[in-house]
């Protein structure tokens, strides 16, 4: 005799087995990665794929990258913002911003667990490439750039410029960001991809922000010709 749970498991697969299926098919879908040979065109195929992710844009020109960071880390009030450990702009902040304090992520992940996740208000990261095709910033996570930086604090402030954006992922493995990290020949254990904020719908299928990551990501997009 079956228990109730066992009746109930057989009926949902009894109409599962009922349901009209759709005609199996071994051809795949014709699909192409987005490509493009002009630079603009790059630029607004990221702006456009990310903004609709929920990403913040500022556009600032290759001279005043320093100016674009302080005034945004000034008009959100951050009062705790974390960098790499090797990061020139951690001094610039921390002479510019006397209301923040810059931090520098040099210790192991242990000593700076506290203030990772219980004290930073941000951080802030340069980002080597990005793709226009699915609006992703690519970040070589390793001694220098761990992965908790941009994974962790609840905002998140990228700069990239420009000329560092390709049109899609089999561009990405072809640029001088793939090559100069020996990836041609030992592959990375692990490539950090962001298309925005860290997002979920796992409850009740609605959409929630910073559920496990930044709440908010904010891209310093810098513009490096006229």
């Amino acid at each position: 005799m079956k228990t109730q749970s066992q009746q109930a498991r057989a009926e949902i697969f009894a109409k599962l087995n009922a349901a009209p299926r759709a005609p199996q098919s071994n051809e795949l879908p014709a699909w192409q990665a987005w490509t493009s040979d002009n630079s603009q065109a790059r630029v607004e195929r990221l702006l456009g794929c990310m903004e609709a992710s929920h990403t913040e844009i500022i556009r600032t020109e290759k001279g005043s990258i320093e100016t674009a960071l302080i005034e945004c880390i000034q008009s959100n009030g951050f009062g705790k913002v974390l960098f790499s450990k090797s990061s020139p702009l951690a001094e610039v902040i921390a002479n510019q911003c006397p209301d923040t304090m810059a931090l520098k992520y040099d210790q192991t992940m242990e000593a700076l667990k506290t203030t990772l996740f219980q004290e930073v208000d941000a951080s802030v990261n340069v980002i080597k490439a990005a793709i226009a095709d699915t609006g992703t910033l690519a970040i070589v996570a390793g001694e220098d750039e761990p992965r908790a930086l941009s994974l962790v604090p609840p905002v998140h402030i990228a700069i990239l410029h420009e000329s560092d954006i390709v049109s899609n992922f089999s561009e990405l493995m072809a640029s001088p960001f793939w090559k100069e990290a020996g990836w041609e020949t030992q592959p990375p254990t692990n490539l950090v991809l962001i298309s925005g904020p860290s997002k979920t719908a796992d409850i009740q299928q609605t959409l929630a922000y910073g559920a496990h990551g930044p709440k908010r990501l904010i891209l310093i997009l810098v513009k490096e010709q006229p």
